[in-house]
């Protein structure tokens, strides 16, 4: 907000109080959504305005047809060097969508005459950088027209405006904004997610209307919200809305109403401004609201100062609000400030974290950038933030106690975000990279500032080894121009600088030879904390960005510690660690060369913490650059061991997905850390790895580290199986030297050059299979421990979800007070840790005297180190305390009584401290030593001399007993007692047969049993104890089928004895038959059921017991298959048959003649061939005669050569000739019922 606004509310406030009311009610009008209203001009015409909303700013105005078409934004270079301009990348293409500083926002807000409007960002809108002919940097600013008291009559409103999300990342304004605005071209739908969307709040009286707005605007006047331009087409028109996944595109209404993107920098969209008006003020002259009788009006009586918009003035408060009592003074030429407004600043040092002395730990220069002297509190404030933060990342928390960290208050004139005059002169470049700009001011120098100017200051004034300057930085000498500043980086670990501001940037510069160790990060952006620790990955470890794409050349392959293109997994460089947490080997980008071990890595993306190859390759960095450091263990994990992902051939695909596959399959595999639980009584007979890697950091000595894996009960005793084993395994690994730690990075060098990424590196793996009779239970996890030489636990299965505390150090004088110039930081630390650290000697100008809080565990949050300082110069108060006089024993000294200062250490002879004893060995009484006799003292196991003075034994020695069991030194008689000779008797396993037995021990001697192997535990009785119950019987089955001729039977046994249980008998089928064997044709597949029984007269189910098929054609005369198959407790098959015969027919006459007869009868010719008449003199039909009828059309046959006078019984019959299994024969219908005929003489 600007100074002159301000200025306008205070205005605004005073004339409310005290400033008569001239104007009468009825001259104010009472606003309404549709009212229209008359006001101010452009182009010599008069604009008429709609009232579309009511909110809380009041009632929001919109001009009634677009008043021009012009451009967004203009696309320029020509100030590319303004800190406005670097905000897009894009400006120089497209122009900006970035509201608060756009063309448009800074004409629709002037009153400049023509070609003086005040363009924000520094780039007019002139030809060749807006489309066409629609340049506008010579017009008029849009307000010039209006009265005073028109412009009174809007509204001066701080109101929400979205912002690019790749561009600024703002939006932590109410906590909740956190997502793009989503691109929806309904009106209706585009505000889905407006109220969490990137915003900053911008203020001004004259705006284009935000997606929110429109939007009310179609909800309140429905099609209003479409432009129409003076000549009542529909016209596109600007929104201030910018697309918010990009950084070039706005946001607008089109002709048919539809929400669009386009680029900025086009001219041939519309503008229809908008305001709120001031209704408290606004009174009307004429009209009555109505579009054809608008409200004619101003606000007269409304005291404000001339307005013009611009970004909010210079600090206020020009004063320090931090100590300068520690500061260290530049002065710079105009290589570093050729303005001249930084040319002599005092630059206050505080401490923030100081340890150790400079000279044993990493030294840390924070300097500040956009932050005013008033501002320099919040500046200590966020580098302890940030900081606390960063520490809490591996490998930076293991090293979080060697840092000294000072913040150096570089005071700037504006904040950053004002674009004003900054210390730095940092901006941020077209690819959202912030820079110390060579050119904004002509200082060609400036971003050698730190190596040059406040490094050697630093180093000189503040740092332990106070170095003196070499030279003059203002004096560039020819051809080494960089070398003589090269002994900065041996004392200053790192340079950094955060930047007061809530954009989201960061940027690292590393290249000592030329003078650049440095690296930018935002003070309150959203990701702030995470954006420190990721460039202070490149600054201080040397780490490469894992989202750039490339390619490694040889050379730059060794030289990088974090990234390859050598896709081979046999060769690439942390060919160790693939399948070891998510270290796989990916493209870090579909179709890139550029390969990376993770995804999930903060050097790729600030949502991870670092992976496992940037962990290992930092903590190499940094142990090269403190001492006591020797070995790193990476966080041990524990996966069931399938062979997945355990050779190199597994880790060929190189795509996304398939990295994902192998996280995938490793979170499934996990019984480690968090996933400790996943260990259940289902591993019998599986495998587990316990698997990391461990880096020698010696040089010189090989370690051996042992490892032990165990599967624990929930009450910590060890599982075991069966047997009484205990499920455990244990393996010892060799870590060779690191011989080419030389090539890496050593203290001194100025880069890391190129080294063996595997040298002294050792991948561990220890893989135990579990028993199958392991006796498992629920609740069951897997213990380990690393273990070193002498035993100490270097890492367990506790160490990746053990608790971290934090630590805040302080550092205060001798009463208690604070000393200046200091903010004690917060580091992180292993809960239960002892904190081992040695205070510097010196703090500023001060003498180290004690220290409080050291050498005990760290068990609570907020702990604090107390370091106590003192004047060099100051007298000291000895707080003297008695060292009792002690008399020396035969072995111990004793001393004579002295007195001791709590602060200084010195010690006195008297209580005054007026007698200091310097040399202290003057105190001490020497031991005189034992004074031994003759006479040898004795008990069952030794021999000695004792002591006459203190009764200590000397020349103590077990007795040497001869074949009489006599001493030969002492004669002592020794009484041999009886040593057991203990044999296991191994643990016999219960059967179901017989009872098992407990492993224990028999002595061979005396006969006795023990329990223990060392005969500690006797049995007494050995018959009642460890029996092991007899086991069930472990059932099988076999089941020997029933078959048509033959009985089946189902036997149970046991498995383990192999006794019979139980055995039954399945009854054959001894019953299979047809229901019907012989049908008559009807012209319907005939089906005659099956009935099949067991020789017990039980009926069998078919489907259950037996299927049936059928024959096929079984419709027609013939003979026909059935065949019956046995399942389930049956077997075989048995084929039955039935025949379907032809229909029969019947007599229908039968005529006498002499000696002979004729007989007819019905014509049947479906499925018969012909027909039979059978004739006999005997009603039985014996002797009878047949006669065949060919053809089955024929229905009468004459009989001759008959006896006369005789009676006859004739019938007849159909037949049908088929042929069965290649042979033809006939099937015959049944007989006609028979007739009788007499024949004549």
């Amino acid at each position: 907000m600007t100074k002159k606004i301000t200025e306008i509310f205070l205005a605004l406030c005073m004339a409310i109080f005290v400033l008569p009311m001239t104007i009468q009610a009825a001259s104010k009008p009472d606003i309404k959504v549709g009212d229209y209203v008359k006001m101010g001009a452009y182009n010599n015409a008069s604009i008429l305005w709609r009232c579309v909303s009511i909110d809380n700013n009041g009632p929001l105005m919109l001009a009634d047809k677009i008043v021009d078409t012009l451009a967004y934004d203009a696309k320029t270079n020509d100030n590319s060097n303004s800190k406005s301009h670097s905000r897009s990348y894009k400006r120089d293409d497209y122009g900006s969508n970035y509201w608060k500083d756009s063309n448009m926002r800074s004409w629709l807000n002037s009153t400049a005459a023509e070609g003086k409007v005040d363009w924000l960002c520094g780039n007019p809108p002139k030809d060749g950088y807006v489309s066409g002919v629609g340049a506008y940097n010579e017009k008029a600013g849009f307000l010039n027209a209006f009265s005073k008291s028109e412009i009174a009559a809007m509204k001066t409103v701080t109101q929400r405006s979205l912002v690019s999300h790749p561009e600024y990342n703002k939006g932590i304004v109410d906590g909740d904004a956190n997502s793009d605005l989503l691109y929806y071209t309904d009106i209706s739908e585009a505000v889905a997610n407006y109220d969490s969307s990137y915003f900053e709040t911008t203020t001004e009286k004259v705006f284009l209307l935000d997606v929110k707005q429109a939007n009310a605007v179609w909800k309140n006047l429905k099609g209003y919200y479409v432009a129409y331009n003076n000549d009542g087409m529909a016209w596109p028109y600007w929104l201030r809305t910018p697309v918010t996944d990009c950084n070039h595109d706005m946001r607008y209404i089109s002709s048919s109403g539809q929400v669009g993107r386009y680029a900025p920098w086009y001219s041939d969209l519309g503008v229809r401004p908008a305001f709120y008006l001031d209704s408290e003020y606004f009174v009307t002259t004429s009209g009555n609201g109505s579009q054809s009788s608008p409200y004619i009006g101003s606000a007269p009586n409304k005291q404000e100062d001339d307005y013009t918009i611009s970004e909010p003035a210079e600090d206020a408060n020009p004063d320090w609000n931090v100590s300068t009592e520690q500061s260290i003074q530049l002065t710079l030429g105009p290589w570093y400030s050729n303005d001249g407004k930084y040319s002599n600043p005092t630059i206050p040092v505080y401490t923030i974290q100081k340890t150790r002395s400079d000279t044993e730990n990493m030294v840390v220069v924070v300097c500040g950038e956009g932050y005013t002297k008033s501002q320099q509190g919040k500046f200590i404030n966020d580098v302890k933030r940030l900081w606390q933060d960063a520490m809490k990342y591996e490998p930076y928390r293991s090293y979080a106690d060697r840092f000294n960290v000072y913040a150096l208050c570089t005071a700037s004139e504006s904040t950053f975000d004002n674009g004003g005059s900054t210390f730095f002169d940092v901006i941020v470049d077209k690819y959202n990279s912030p820079v110390i700009s060579n050119n904004l001011h002509g200082s060609q120098w400036k971003n050698h500032i730190f190596e040059r100017c406040i490094g050697p200051e630093f180093i000189e004034k503040i740092h332990d080894a106070h170095i003196k300057k070499k030279c003059d930085p203002n004096t560039i000498p020819s051809g080494s121009e960089y070398e003589p500043y090269y002994y900065v980086h041996d004392y200053i670990a790192q340079f950094a600088m955060v930047v007061n501001t809530k954009s989201d940037f960061g940027g690292a510069y590393n290249n000592r030879e030329y003078g650049f160790h440095y690296f930018i990060s935002p003070s309150d952006s959203y990701r702030a904390s995470k954006t420190f620790a990721h460039e202070f990955g490149h600054g201080l470890l040397g780490l490469g960005d894992e989202y750039s794409n490339g390619y490694l050349l040889d050379d730059k392959e060794l030289k990088s510690l974090n990234l390859s293109s050598v896709e081979e997994p046999e060769k690439i460089k942390w060919r160790q660690l693939l399948g070891f947490r998510n270290t796989y080997t990916c493209r870090n980008a579909y179709g890139s060369k550029m390969l990376v071990s993770s995804y999930e890595c903060i050097m790729r993306d600030t949502n991870y913490q670092f992976c496992e190859v940037c962990r290992l390759q930092g903590f190499k960095r940094m142990s090269q650059l403190v001492k006591d450091v020797d070995l790193y263990v990476a966080t041990p994990e524990v996966k069931e061991y399938t062979g997945a992902y355990s050779k190199p051939s597994d880790f060929t695909d190189l795509e996304t997905s398939s990295y994902y596959n192998y996280t995938y399959n490793r979170n499934d595999r996990l019984l480690s850390g968090n996933s400790k639980s996943r260990f259940n009584t289902n591993m019998n007979g599986k495998k587990i790895e316990l698997r990391t890697v461990i880096q020698n950091i010696s040089d010189k000595n090989a370690r051996q580290l042992k490892f032990k894996m165990w599967i624990k009960h929930s009450d910590g005793s060890v599982a075991t199986d069966s047997s009484g084993n205990p499920l455990q395994t244990v393996q010892t690994f060799d870590i060779p030297v690191w011989n080419d730690k030389a090539n890496f990075w050593p203290l001194g060098a100025l880069d890391h050059i190129k080294s063996d990424f595997n040298s002294g590196l050792k991948s561990c793996s220890l893989i135990y299979q579990i028993p199958s009779d392991a006796q498992l239970k629920s609740g069951d996890t897997v213990a380990f421990q690393v273990l070193d030489e002498n035993g100490n636990v270097l890492a367990d299965d506790n160490t990746e979800t053990q608790r971290y505390t934090t630590v805040s150090i302080q550092y205060k004088f001798e009463d208690g007070s604070e000393i200046p110039n200091t903010a004690g930081g917060t580091f992180t630390v292993p809960y239960g840790t002892k904190l081992d650290l040695t205070p510097a000697k010196t703090l500023y100008d001060y003498e180290f005297i004690k220290v409080d809080g050291l050498n005990k565990p760290i068990v609570s949050d907020g702990t604090v180190v107390t370091y106590y300082y003192k004047n060099k110069n100051e007298e000291h108060t000895h707080n003297l305390t008695l060292v009792a006089a002690k008399a020396a024993t035969c072995t111990t000294a004793g001393n004579s009584a002295y007195y001791t200062c709590d602060g200084c250490d010195k010690w006195f002879a008297d209580a005054t401290g007026s007698v200091e004893i310097t040399d202290k060995t003057s105190v001490k009484i020497p031991a005189p030593g034992h004074t031994a006799g003759t006479e040898w003292k004795s008990d069952d196991t030794n021999h000695w001399h004792e002591c006459s003075r203190c009764h200590d034994k000397k020349d103590e020695a077990a007795h040497d007993y001869g074949s009489d069991n006599v001493c030969d030194t002492c004669g002592y008689y020794k009484t041999v007692p009886h040593t057991h000779n203990l044999t296991l008797v191994a643990a016999k396993a219960a059967t179901c047969t017989e009872g098992g037995k407990e492993a224990y021990y028999k002595c061979e001697g005396c006969g006795k049993f023990y329990e223990d192997v060392l005969g500690t535990k006797e049995i007494t009785d050995l018959a009642s104890w460890g029996n092991i119950a007899k086991i069930a019987h472990t059932t099988k089955q076999t089941v020997t089928k029933a078959t048509p001729t033959a009985n089946g039977k189902i036997v149970n046994y046991c498995s383990v004895c192999k006794k019979t249980l139980s055995t039954t008998v399945i009854p054959k089928a001894s019953s299979i038959k047809l229901k019907a064997t012989s049908l008559t044709y009807n012209g319907k597949v005939r089906t005659p059921k099956v009935i099949v029984k067991d020789r017990t007269g039980k009926t069998l189910v078919k489907n259950t017991d037996y299927t049936v098929s059928y024959a096929k054609g079984r419709k027609y005369v013939g003979k026909y298959a059935v065949k019956i198959t046995f399942k389930g407790k049956y077997s075989g098959t048995k084929t039955l048959y039935f025949t379907i015969k032809p229909k029969a027919t019947s007599i229908s006459s039968l005529k006498a003649g002499s000696k002979k007869f004729t007989v007819k009868w019905k014509k049947q010719a479906t499925q018969t061939t012909g027909y039979q008449v059978q004739y006999s003199a005997s009603s039985k039909f014996s002797k009878a005669k047949t006669v065949t009828v060919g053809k089955n059309t024929t229905v009468s046959k004459k009989i001759s050569k008959l006896s006369g006078k005789k009676k006859y019984y004739v019938r007849v019959r159909t037949y049908k000739t088929v042929k069965i299994n290649g042979k033809s024969i006939r099937i015959y219908s049944g007989w006609s019922k028979a007739k009788t005929v007499t024949t004549k003489k």
